[in-house]
Parts: structure tokens; sequence; C-alpha cells
């Protein structure tokens, strides 16, 4: 029953918007990208980054669905693009550049293990409290309590450890996008601005240099951005910026702030439709940057932004 639910509510929501998704993955197994590829198709199209200023301006047929994976993780080059590359299903992976670099476990998959490893959470070190400082400050909390605790970071897995820059060049040149996103998957609008303003540039910088290629977009770590940052990456030569907005792409939306709904790999097929079907209804979804924005700038005054016009006017600046 519920199944049918799901469907029934997702059949209706795919007949009454144009546009598509853009789903935000992060580590997922075979089975598990094949299991959402599936879930997936019977809806959408998948399309290429490229495509998506054509589908959103002049949308027709079927809505359509654009993968993107966070991180960089190794499971990323491993798991889930040999079973996109045979399905021939287009992604972009955001690569968190520095993590490429050393290999050293992101601040939240160390805060993940070290509370799993105690079985509580000691004060100071909720999630939601974490999200609020900077970088320096939560790495600061945590190796106090891991030093409290004589406890190390020993999990190396391909869900936690990243993939290698050779590794982001294979997936290049197999046609998957590479994107910037950020340094250190620190959450820029903690950051000092000048902190913040280099960890946009030099990821970019790192991919341009490793990857040689011309990055051409980008994902706010944590969903979490400013007007400052999104003049800023733009400057640096994104044409499009991702979110972590939950709901779905349109003609209103901007470029600057594409919307995303996040997926991940223990949900069930009910679970995906369901989600997808309420992201239709602007602020039905909260946003997990944790702000209070959710979706709130479907009630704004907006311009239709494709990477084509070359210019932004709600930012007063233009792609270089």
């Amino acid at each position: 029953m519920l199944q049918l639910t799901t469907s029934l509510l997702l059949a209706l929501a795919t007949k009454s918007r144009t546009g598509g998704v853009i789903v935000n993955e992060h580590t997922l197994t075979r089975e598990q990208t094949r299991f959402h590829v599936e879930a997936l198709s019977r809806w959408f199209d998948f399309i290429d980054l490229r495509e998506l200023p054509k589908r959103v301006a002049h949308p027709s047929g079927r809505p359509f669905c654009l993968f993107t994976f966070d991180d960089g993780k190794r499971s990323n080059f491993t798991e889930a693009a040999p079973e996109l590359e045979k399905r021939g299903v287009p992604a972009i992976f955001y690569l968190t550049t520095e993590y490429v670099t050393n290999g050293a476990a992101l601040w939240f998959d160390r805060h993940r293990a070290l509370l799993r490893a105690l079985g509580y959470c000691p004060p100071g070190l909720e999630l939601s409290a974490l999200k609020q400082l900077p970088l320096r400050a939560i790495t600061a909390r945590l190796d106090r309590v891991c030093r409290e605790h004589g406890w190390e970071m020993k999990d190396d897995s391909d869900d936690i450890r990243p993939m290698c820059w050779n590794e982001a060049r294979s997936l290049r040149d197999r046609g998957f996008t590479i994107g910037a996103h950020g340094l250190t998957h620190a959450i820029l609008p903690r950051e000092l601005p000048a902190r913040a303003i280099a960890e946009i540039e030099e990821s970019f910088a790192q991919i341009r240099s490793e990857i040689g290629m011309n990055c051409r977009t980008f994902a706010f770590p944590n969903g979490n951005y400013n007007h400052q940052l999104a003049r800023h990456a733009l400057r640096c030569g994104a044409d499009s910026l991702m979110t972590t907005d939950p709901t779905w792409v349109d003609r209103r939306t901007p470029f600057w702030r594409l919307p995303r709904v996040q997926l991940f790999g223990h949900f069930s097929r009910a679970r995906i439709e369901l989600k997808l079907a309420l992201a239709v209804v602007p602020g039905a979804l909260a946003n997990p940057d944790g702000s209070s924005r959710a979706s709130g700038f479907r009630n704004r005054s907006v311009y239709c932004l494709l990477p084509s016009q070359n210019v932004y006017p709600e930012l007063n600046v233009r792609n270089s």
C-alpha cells in the first residue's frame, strides 16, 4: 500500500511540474547505485550537466534527473562510477580537494566514528553545535576528546578515505564531470571571509592543476552559502553552484543556487519516491544545511539564469 501511494504521488508530481531534480548522493555500493538508477529511471531521464540549461529552458517529455556525488570518497570510484558507466548514466563528482591530496578523514566521518566508539556524544560534540563553528574549532574539540579517551581514527574503508587524483582523472576520461567542493569541507559561512574565499579559490585551482580541466561547477559544503561566497565562486569560473535546498529545478531556478534532493543508500523505493514527490512543494522538506531557507527562494523574485547568459544580475557579478 505504501509503495502504491508513493508511486501515485510521484506520478502526480511528474505530470504537474516541468523541469526535474538534481539528486545529491554521497556513498553508494554497486547494488545501491543500481537500485537508485532503476528506481529513478521509471520517472526521469538522466542528463549530463551540459544538458541542464536546455532542459530547463525548453522542457519537453519526461522530467530530468542529474546525479551528483559529494566529497570524493574512493567508493565513488570503485562502486558507484562503474555501475553508472555500465548503465550510461552521467554524474558529477564534487571533490574536497585537500582531502583527495592528503587522504585524512573528513571531520564529520571522524566525528561519527568517535561517537560510535564511545557509545555516546560528549558535551560540545553535538553535530548541530559543531556545524555552527569554523573548522579549526571543530578540529580542536574533536582532538581534545580523542586525547581524553585515547582514541584514534582507524577506519580506512572506501566510504571513508578519498579517491586519489589518478582515479579522479580516470573519471574525467570516462566522461564524468569533476566539480569543486572546497578544500577541507569547512562550512564556509562559519569561516572568516578570507578563509572561506581561499577554500573556494584553492579548490578550483587544485582541480584545474591536477585534472587538467576547466572546472565550471561548485557545490557548497553542507549546502551553506551566502551571496558573497556565491559571487566569489562565479568569479573563479563556475557557471553552476549547488546547494541543498530540497526542491525541483525549473525555469525560475537561478543557476547560482541550484537545489538538490539528498538520497542515501539505505532508502527504499517508497522513500525515494516520497521524498522526490514532496520536493515538488517548496518548504515541504527541511533543508539539511540547517538553515531556515528550506526552499524559500521560490517566494522571491528571481531571474532564470542560464550559464549561456554569462551574467548573474541578482549578484551583480559577471562570470569570467
